[in-house]
């Protein structure tokens, strides 16, 4: 959801004490962190049982809680300042609410004017609890924050840690994919989508873990969601903040940071079943490993699934052929030595596997192709950072460094390329090394005035060989190195300008060298090093007539690099793609922000934007099969999204949101006139989820959740021009899951994934050599079981 996002419901209990037991002193240890984490660890040290089904209870964060202290005391502390408070059922039950907002009483009659008598002191009441948009660099609170921005708490329906990138995907309407296979795809934000396939050109979406900037110009990495906190989603474009790419927005996965106060694990592990194809399992956990008390901690988190294969090869005569592994760990260094420095390393890695590829073709049996190959593709991730991080109270101070290593490689069928009917194999190979380095500033002052300065370095090397030919011989087709670097300094600031209004002006100029190499190749005659400076502006007005209401109105720009790639219908020569760039206008209105101390029944908004692109880089397929790029003209991309989300009851909510997109090249590059006022690929016209979760207390030790969720995705196409005019979408998935809470972080759960078995046509694509045919199609995932359970420690 784009503000009324969904935290994973707080219903911590476990074994009762005694109420001698809760009257005690005792020493008390808790750190500062997430306010649902602070209240399990709680509930572990005094076993008592501690219950809550307010959704804001993971957005919120508690005070540290050390000395000691009665029970009553420490939930005192911990709560101050997070806007709940906590109510005694029993002797044996504790259950944490917001703190009510104060109510306006009549106006007495006149009365005899009594004596004057002592002056009452009463506690404050906390502020009301704010969900803070980190991806902003200013933490600029949601209920305020002039932008469309989605938040997405793991563990809320249909968002589990086992899932990667699709889960979230599912979410959020206006975040679309492809579907050429995990590890593969590209990502899509608010319809500004290139093409349908991967290439030279750099991503359309900034996708980050944390500060880490993960990817440039690759397909995602599908990092799946093991001890993750939340999904931040920042629709675009966010040229400001971000510099180059991130035309449609971005991405920022937050993970859990190491906390140096206590020792804490957690294990989980899945069955799946899929009709009709091969069997899966995920393996997932994590420790928490305090070094040094209050100073120094390690967190570390490793992973391992198979997803069995559901596609049949018919010439190779192998079933579920398409099975994919995966294996990942990551790792977090906290360093806390004083005076509210904090030093975070952190490291990951992952690894994806899959014997081949996940298309099928309509001439064949259901979920079916016929290649004279196995297809198999990997994808290979490292990373590893280092952030340096100082807190002032308002002011705060990071400076983050990070290296990416992402090695890709896949294999075609490519039989019958030139006309030769022996078998023929396409292999490609890509590797990326990604150095990236911010240092900013950022202030956030009353009334929800803030600022951030900063500047910034990125450095990008892809390095591209493609190779064809015999199966024990391919040769060599073309190896191409292009080189990014961008220098940057941006700022930007929101200022209230009236007691309802703010404004927010904002500006990057940006520093872009490109150097383009074909290795053992020939090209048109072009400079091998290009320069250029960008200016990337942004403004808006937000208005906030009461605390329940905000309407806004941003302008946003941004812009990709050019560089080289291989001429089209050649196999050794190179040409050189040109800079795009994109200006954005949106106006949004957000009603019933979920900041508010109360919990609003209703909560929704209306967000239409109007985007123009401009030399629209694109990564292409020829009739030939072979990759190219070039850019294809310009073109104008509109639309609107709808949120809504219905709290029915304490134990019942029901959300959802709509998406629709309309695009159009309406000036194409010579030699493309044929894609005048075509749609852009990839981009469902339409796009919509519903979601229902109920949830009830089965005792104070024992939580019932079931959800559901149906997603619709439109009608869009393959591409612009022939032979890629090919249709996909028009697909209806739906979701079920049950699951069992209980005392200590123990859960098991029961998930059906497409519960309606459909087939239906995700992506058109999966092999360049014969897309051509228009009979490639790639269908739902069938019908999947899994059985869950997760333990904490």
């Amino acid at each position: 959801m784009t503000w009324n996002h969904i935290l994973p419901v707080a219903a911590i209990a476990i074994v009762a004490a005694s109420p001698a037991a809760a009257a005690e002193s005792r020493n008390f240890n808790i750190p500062a962190q997430r306010l649902d984490n602070a209240l399990i660890a709680l509930g572990n040290e005094t076993q008592i049982s501690i219950g809550g089904i307010d959704q804001r209870l993971a957005g919120a964060r508690s005070k540290p809680v050390r000395g000691r202290m009665t029970i009553a005391q420490a939930l005192t502390t911990m709560l101050r300042g997070t806007g709940f408070t906590y109510q005694i059922v029993d002797a044996e039950t504790v259950r944490i609410v917001p703190v009510p907002k104060p109510r306006a009483r009549p106006k007495p009659a006149p009365t005899p004017r009594p004596p004057p008598a002592a002056p009452r002191i009463e506690a404050p009441i906390p502020p009301p609890v704010e969900i803070v948009v980190t991806a902003t660099k200013q933490g600029q609170p949601l209920d305020s924050y002039p932008g469309t921005a989605h938040i997405e708490s793991i563990g809320s329906p249909g968002l589990g840690e086992s899932q990667g990138t699709a889960a979230f995907v599912a979410r959020i309407p206006t975040l679309t994919s492809t579907n050429l296979g995990p590890g593969r795809n590209k990502l899509f934000v608010r319809g500004i989508a290139d093409s349908s396939f991967s290439g030279p050109t750099q991503s359309t979406v900034g996708i980050y873990l944390g500060d880490l900037r993960l990817t440039y110009n690759a397909p995602e990495p599908d990092l799946r969601l093991y001890d993750i906190d939340r999904i931040e989603v920042i629709e675009g474009p966010q040229g400001t903040l971000y510099g180059a790419g991130a035309l449609g927005g971005i991405i920022r996965i937050v993970p859990k940071m190491a906390d140096a106060g206590v020792f804490h694990a957690s294990a989980a592990a899945g069955r799946s079943v899929t009709r009709g194809a091969a069997p899966g399992y995920d393996l997932g956990g994590m420790v928490n490993i305090p070094i040094l008390t209050d100073r120094v901690a390690l967190r570390v988190v490793g992973y391992k699934q198979v997803e069995g294969g559901y596609i049949d090869n018919s010439t190779l005569g192998t079933e579920n052929t398409n099975r994919t592994r995966l294996d990942g760990a990551r790792a977090n260094l906290r360093i806390e030595p004083g005076d509210n420095w904090t030093i975070d390393v952190n490291a990951l890695l992952q690894n994806i596997d899959t014997r081949d590829g996940q298309y099928a073709e309509t001439d064949q049996p259901r979920r079916t192709h016929a290649a004279n190959i196995a297809q198999p593709h990997d994808n290979d991730f490292k990373a590893a950072g280092v952030e340096v991080a100082k807190d002032w109270g308002d002011l705060k101070l990071i400076s983050s460094t990070g290296i990416v290593d992402h090695d890709l490689s896949e294999v075609f069928d490519a039989t019958g390329y030139g006309g030769n009917s022996e078998i023929q194999i396409f292999e490609g190979h890509e590797a990326i090394r990604l150095l990236t380095h911010e240092t900013r500033l950022s202030h956030r002052g009353p009334s929800g005035n803030s600022w951030v300065a900063g500047f910034g370095l990125v450095r990008n090397i892809d390095r591209i060989d493609r190779r064809l030919g015999p199966l024990d011989a391919p040769a060599t087709l073309a190896r191409l190195r292009n080189q990014k670097t961008e220098i940057a300094v941006f700022g930007e600031a929101t200022q209230r300008i009236a007691p309802r209004l703010s404004g927010t002006l904002g500006a990057r100029v940006v520093f872009a060298e490109t150097i383009g190499e074909l290795m053992g190749g020939s090209g048109e005659d072009f400079e091998p090093k290009r320069r250029q400076v960008r200016f990337l502006p942004t403004a808006a007005l937000s208005w906030k007539p009461n605390s329940d209401l905000l309407t806004f109105l941003r302008y946003q720009s941004g812009f990709r690099s050019g560089g080289i790639a291989i001429t089209a219908g050649q196999t050794n020569a190179a040409q050189r793609f040109d800079s795009d760039s994109i200006h954005t206008a949106e106006l949004g209105i957000r009603l019933g922000c979920e900041s508010d101390t109360a919990s609003p029944r209703f909560s929704g908004g209306v967000t239409t934007f109007y985007s123009i692109w401009t030399d629209i880089q694109a990564d292409l397929i020829g009739s030939d099969g072979l990759p190219f790029t070039e850019n294809i003209g310009r073109g104008r991309i509109y639309g609107a999204e709808i949120n809504a989300r219905w709290r029915a009851s304490d134990h019942l909510f029901f959300d959802g949101a709509l998406f629709v997109n309309r695009s159009a090249l309406t000036n194409p590059a010579e030699g493309l006139e044929e894609a005048d006022e075509r749609p852009l690929p990839n981009i469902a016209r339409t796009g919509a989820r519903f979601t229902a979760a109920w949830e009830r207390p089965l005792s104070s030790s024992l939580t019932f959740k079931l959800d559901g969720t149906v997603r619709l995705i439109g009608a869009s196409s393959l591409g612009t021009t022939a032979p890629l005019i090919l249709e996909h979408g028009e697909t209806t998935q739906v979701d079920l899951s049950a699951s069992l809470v209980a005392s200590q972080g123990w859960a098991i759960s029961l998930d059906a994934t497409n519960l309606l078995n459909a087939s239906g046509n995700t992506f058109s694509y999966g092999n360049p050599f014969t897309v051509a045919d228009g009979k490639q199609i790639t269908p739902l995932r069938p019908l999947t079981i899994r059985l869950g359970i997760r333990a904490g420690f």
